[in-house]
This record gives C-alpha cells, structure tokens and sequence, in this order.
C-alpha cells in the first residue's frame, strides 16, 4: 500500500508544506525512519530530531522556524493523525471469506451472519453466533451460546466462557478470559461454599480487552462494559462491574464487585477499586490509587485512600518533612 502526502493530508484534513506528491509507504519513529515513511512530532523536545530525521513527512502541530527536508502536514493533534494514518497502514486482520481451519471444532447450531475466519485448535461450542467479518485466531475457546458481532478479533488462546456477549469490533487479546466466575462464596462453619455465578458479560462496541485480562460474569444480570473503552493488560473487572463508555484502564487495575464506574474514566496502573462503590464521570485515579468509598465529582484524584490530587500532594509534602518536624518538637520539648 501507498499513499501520496496529499491523500494523506486528505485524510486527516492536514496542511501540507513541501512535497505534496512524495510516496509514503509505511510509519516510522523520527529517528529510524526512511524516505517513504511518516511519522510525528510530540512536541518541541523533539524539534532537534526533526531536523536530523530520514522521514519522508512528518505530522507537526506548527512549521518550524528552521527548514526541513521532511514532507510536513500541519494538523491539530500529530498523535491522532498519525494513529489514523498508521491504522491504514496496518489494519487489523478482517474476514473477507469463511475460512475454518480442519482442526478447529465447531459445535452444532453455530451460525455465521457472514465470512467468519476461525483458526487451528479453536472450539467454538453449540448455539454460538458470529458476526461478518469477525477472525477467531488458533487455540481460542468460545463457550456455548456466546454472541459475538461483526469485525471482531479475538487472538490467540483467549477465552469467552459460554453466554458472553460481545457487541462489534471488539478485540480480545491472548489469555484474557471473560466471563469466568465471580469471587462469590458464602460461609459455612468457617468453609466456604460456592455461590453459582449464573449472570453473563457484556462488552459494548469498540471495546478492546489486553492479555491476561480478567472479567468476571455477574452472579445474577451482567457485568457490562461500554462503549469504546481500552482495558490495559493484566486487569481484573470483578462480577457485577459496570463501566461507563471511553474509558481508559491501565495495566493492573483492580475493580471488585458491583463497582459502577462513569463515563471516560482514566485509571493509571494498579489501581485499586472497593466493591460497591461508585465513581462519577470524567474521573483521574493516578498510579496505585486506593479507592475506598465512593467518589461524586470529575476531577483527578491519588493516594490512599484517595483525594483530590491537590490534597495528596500537601499530604505527601508533609509526610516528606516528617523526620525534620519530629527533630524540631524533640528540641523544643528539651529531649
């Protein structure tokens, strides 16, 4: 595939300085890249690198002072233009044709709403139905009466236990399992007893699940996630979970059970939610946030437990002089 710096700028409503007809073939970093790539600037930390750079055209939010040999196409946001121009470059694997490989297993009453690809090794079980377009890759399981929709992708050694319901373009990464069991047991003498797990999981479109993700099925209804929202590698989404639509959760985040989080939450790495607490839209937990109760404003949070970034600041400022304060109240009490 080629592109000329034109279409390009076409299609990211980009302005173009330079070459309008230079061939672009492929997206490199700044640093490594060739004549027929593109790729961006982040910002003016890396306007020396422009200038040094092999690139054929680079997206830039503004032309700089200097002149340049690269191709450049001036847009508002370089990172979302090139991310739409590298999408291009290369898409996700699509089924154009019903291709079931020999040694995959598929159950009785499967239906295929169009080309589906299911790959060596996968058992996809009764009562299951795929949408067009959708790849299953090789050592995938899908559980009975699962639903998945059209233009998904479901990687290698990913798991659906039976009754998940997936909406369209969701992609699952390899070893995420959803819809295993809840962590539900109730107490007998001291000896816990299984509570069946008998509610399902929901993933709404565009939703993306990394590997070695976890999200429980509900105990009753469902655990469901929204629209649009990434969900980091090695996460865990407990039974009963509700996630609102666009939000971003990093790797090793933590949600217990019957959490109801809002709208376009961004959670940064381990994060870690109580159960039964509900958290408002447009909500920033930094890294290792402990949650323990409910949180009703947007705003940006830290600490543990957590607060307003503001007040975790002052806190962690004081805690730093902790040692010198003690000294101070030692000497003034003579000791």
């Amino acid at each position: 595939m080629e592109l000329s710096a034109r279409e390009i700028a076409e299609i990211v409503a980009a302005e173009v300085h330079g070459d309008p007809e230079r061939t672009i073939r492929g997206v490199a970093g700044l640093d490594a890249g060739a004549a027929d790539q593109i790729g961006f600037l982040v910002g003016k930390a890396d306007a020396g690198a422009l200038a040094k750079t092999g690139l054929g055209a680079v997206f830039v939010k503004e032309v700089p002072d200097e002149p340049v040999s690269a191709t450049l196409l001036v847009v508002d946001d370089p990172n979302l233009a090139f991310a739409i121009i590298a999408g291009r470059f290369h898409p996700l694997p699509r089924a154009v044709e019903t291709r079931i490989h020999p040694t995959a297993v598929v159950g009785d009453g499967v239906e295929f709403d169009g080309p589906v690809e299911v790959g060596a090794h996968c058992v996809i079980e009764d009562g299951v139905r795929i949408g067009a377009g959708t790849v299953i890759e090789a050592l995938a399981f899908v559980g009975g009466n699962c639903v998945i929709g059209a233009d998904c992708l479901i990687h290698a050694q990913a798991v659906l236990y039976h009754g998940v319901v997936l909406g369209d373009r969701v992609r699952i990464h390899g070893h995420a399992v959803i819809g295993c069991d809840g962590f539900g047991f109730a107490v007998d003498k001291g000896r816990y007893v299984r509570v069946p797990q008998v509610g399902t999981v929901v993933l709404e479109d565009d939703v993306e699940v990394g590997a070695c993700a976890c999200i429980d099925r509900a105990t009753f209804d469902e655990t469901r996630v929204r629209r649009g929202t990434k969900i980091d590698n090695l996460v865990h989404i407990a039974h009963n979970c509700e996630i609102g639509e666009d939000g971003a959760l990093a790797a090793q985040v933590g949600l217990a059970g019957s959490t109801k989080v809002g709208a376009r939450a961004r959670f940064g790495g381990q994060v870690g939610i109580a159960g039964h607490v509900e958290i408002a839209d447009d909500v920033s937990l930094g890294a290792k946030t402990g949650v323990p109760q409910s949180i009703g404003e947007p705003g940006y949070y830290l600490g543990i437990p957590s607060l307003p970034a503001k007040e975790t600041l002052k806190i962690w400022a004081l805690w730093r002089r902790l040692p010198e304060l003690w000294r101070t109240r030692k000497g003034s009490r003579g000791e």
